[in-house]
C-alpha cells in the first residue's frame, strides 16, 4: 500500500514539473523541427532552482531579477496556486522517494493528487499571460540572471 501511495505522490509532482518544462521549452523553441532541441533544453531545468522561484511566486515576493517583467501588477491567484503546488508537491515527493520512515495515508495522497489536478486547471487559465512567461523564464534562468 505504501509503495502505491508513494508512487502516486511522486507522479503528481512529476506531472506538474513536466507540464511546466514542456510549456517553457515550447515557448522558447517553436516548430516541429525543434523537438530534439526542446528535449536538450528541458534537461537544463533543475528541481532546486525551480523550487526557489516557485517559492517566491507562492509567497508573492518575487525577486528584483524577475519583478520588472510583472509591471507592478499583483500576481494572478491561479499562478500563486500553481507555484505553491510545485513547492508542496516537490516536498511531498522528497518524502515519498527518500524518507522510508514517513508513512502516508490514502487521504494525504489523494489530497496531493487533487492539488496537482488543481494546478493543471489553474495553469490552463493563466498560461498565456506575461506573468506565466515570467514564471517559466525564472524556472529556467533565475540562477543565471543578474540583478
Amino acid at each position: 500500500m505504501q509503495a502505491s501511495l508513494r508512487r502516486a505522490i511522486s507522479a503528481s509532482y512529476y506531472a506538474l514539473f513536466h507540464l511546466l518544462v514542456d510549456e517553457a521549452t515550447k515557448r522558447m523553441l517553436r516548430g516541429s523541427d525543434r523537438v530534439a532541441l526542446r528535449r536538450c533544453l528541458a534537461r537544463a531545468f533543475g528541481h532546486a532552482a525551480m523550487r526557489q522561484v516557485a517559492q517566491q511566486f507562492s509567497d508573492c515576493n518575487v525577486s528584483p531579477k524577475l519583478s520588472p517583467a510583472l509591471g507592478g501588477q499583483a500576481l494572478q491567484p491561479e499562478l500563486v496556486r500553481v507555484a505553491g503546488a510545485l513547492v508542496e508537491l516537490q516536498e511531498a515527493r522528497h518524502q515519498a522517494d527518500y524518507d522510508p520512515g514517513h508513512r502516508f495515508t490514502r487521504r494525504e495522497a489523494l489530497d496531493l493528487i487533487g492539488q496537482a489536478e488543481q494546478a493543471f486547471s489553474d495553469w490552463s487559465s493563466v498560461r498565456r499571460s506575461v506573468q506565466a512567461d515570467t514564471f517559466l523564464t525564472g524556472l529556467l534562468a533565475f540562477g543565471n540572471m543578474r540583478g
